[in-house]
């Protein structure tokens, strides 16, 4: 059975989440606008598939993060994409990167 967050809190450049077997991650909204799993961004020919840290990407903040179903979130970005459905083992399959954390432990800091 995949993992279901017991919290997501939004940062100022990310989103924390805590689940329900002790895992803490922190996601980039850099990563998650990039491995966005929408049709629209899966293609090759989407501009911000293929951004860089120093893109428009930095701008990019979300707005707002609803629950679909019982199996995932769906996140509002600030420049109206809406249509990315990330499932829970899809986020917990995104690998944070070096400046995004992991944890084990059940703390918020």
């Amino acid at each position: 059975m995949t993992p279901q967050p017991t919290q997501i809190k939004r940062l100022p450049d990310a989103i924390d989440v805590q689940w329900n077997d002790g895992h803490h991650r922190v996601y980039s909204y850099q990563l998650l606008r990039q491995e966005c799993p929408c049709a629209r961004c899966k293609s090759d020919k989407n501009p911000l598939r293929l951004l860089s840290a120093d893109s428009s990407v930095k701008n990019l903040t979300i707005v707002d993060i609803q629950l679909v179903g019982r199996y995932a979130i769906r996140l509002i970005w600030n420049d109206g994409h809406k249509t990315g459905i990330y499932t829970f083992e899809f986020l917990r399959s995104l690998q944070p990167s070096p400046t995004e954390t992991t944890s084990p432990d059940n703390s918020f800091d």
